[in-house]
């Protein structure tokens, strides 16, 4: 029994040796061949690397031009139709009854501030005091001179109170009576009150339409000067949206044409207001004025997609936005299969395509992105 067990060891380690001396066999022989045929199998390693990296396949389209509407895409910023500063004609105390803070908003006919007035009005009260004086002087005069004209005369003098606005001054029945009333002065005081009656109204500051606050300038009890800057106000009810539109479209925008706005996915219309007659030196654009209809809720400074399409059509061709690379390059595929990198002209666009004024039919372009390409390498084609 131990003779047998002996012996198959024996046997296990004679099959062990033999298998170890076949591999190393193996490998010297692997290794000599390599090292006497290392140039030859590196450059059938190379000679298939290049194979497989040029062969490469992309999805080829046709250049179809046909006749589109003139549609020209943009965006804009939202601007009040009105946005004016409100500055004070006369010194005072500033007073308001609303918060003079930015974003407060008011209606047409609200009162927004005003100037401390009682030394103006007690000034006009003393100055109206001295006109009855002087009428009382004249009155005698006036009634032995002009007896038909007193009665006129004197139910004005009777109308005039310190605190109420002078009427409408009675008009001249002849020249001697003119003369008359001129010369004591009495039309020259006239008008002077009335100057310091339309003086008064400018102590107080009334909303010509509704609006908010954009800035402020000043605030609550501060002193202020005439001519100085009290807020920045704007007309929120009558938003419009400035475009910027390249010049060659120029004479194709119409003041009323309709306007595609869109803003955060919501689409609404809007109608061309009316459109510049200058040039932006720095965009070489015309800015054109648009004004929004419906509800969409707007907002000062806000920016809105634009497409505006015209009656006019443009021979054009429809190039899917992903085969757009850099802002206008396309790879053009060549009859010998290998691509080159063209400009295209775009003339509009919207979200899955550009359109192009610049190719020729049955040009063909690659119709999909891909990755290390460059002018000269050669594509597999498969047309769409």
């Amino acid at each position: 029994m131990k003779a047998r067990k002996f012996l198959v060891f024996i046997f296990l380690l004679l099959i062990i040796g033999l298998v170890i001396m076949v591999g190393s066999i193996s490998y010297q022989s692997g290794v000599s061949y390599g090292e006497s045929h290392a140039e030859e199998i590196r450059s059938s390693q190379i000679k298939n690397v290049t194979a497989t990296e040029t062969e490469r396949f992309a999805n080829i389209q046709r250049v179809v031009n046909e006749n589109q509407p003139v549609k020209v895409s943009g965006s804009g910023r939202v601007m009040p139709g009105t946005i004016i500063n409100i500055s004070t004609e006369v010194q005072g105390v500033l007073n308001s009854s609303i918060s003079l803070k930015k974003g407060t908003s008011f209606s047409k006919g609200d009162l927004l501030f005003q100037i401390k007035d009682i030394d103006a009005k007690l000034m006009l009260a003393a100055r109206k005091s001295g006109y009855l004086s002087l009428w009382t002087s004249v009155l005698p005069d006036l009634a032995t001179d002009h007896s038909e004209q007193y009665d006129k005369w004197y139910s004005f003098f009777n109308s005039i109170a310190v605190d109420l606005p002078l009427n409408k001054f009675p008009s001249f029945s002849s020249a001697r009576e003119k003369n008359f009333i001129i010369s004591r002065n009495l039309l020259a005081e006239y008008l002077n009150i009335k100057s310091d009656e339309f003086r008064l109204t400018k102590y107080k500051q009334i909303a010509p339409f509704n609006g908010s606050i954009v800035e402020t300038y000043s605030d609550q009890g501060a002193i202020v000067n005439p001519g100085g800057p009290i807020i920045q106000v704007m007309r929120n009810d009558e938003l419009e949206i400035e475009i910027p539109v390249p010049v060659k479209y120029m004479q194709k925008i119409k003041v009323g044409s309709k306007v595609s706005l869109y803003e955060n996915e919501v689409v609404f219309e809007g109608t061309v207001l009316r459109k510049g007659d200058f040039i932006n030196a720095n965009t070489q654009s015309v800015p054109v004025y648009v004004k929004p209809s419906g509800k969409h809720p707007l907002y000062y400074g806000m920016y809105v997609q634009a497409d505006m399409e015209f009656e006019d059509t443009d021979l054009v061709s429809r190039i899917p936005r992903k085969a757009v690379f850099g802002k206008n390059k396309i790879y053009k595929f060549n009859t010998d299969s290998t691509i080159e990198a063209i400009e295209i002209n775009i003339r509009s666009s919207d979200d899955m395509s550009y359109y192009v004024d610049n190719l020729k039919d049955s040009t063909f372009f690659i119709a999909q992105p891909l990755l290390n390409a460059k002018d000269g390498v050669k594509i597999t084609p498969v047309f769409q």
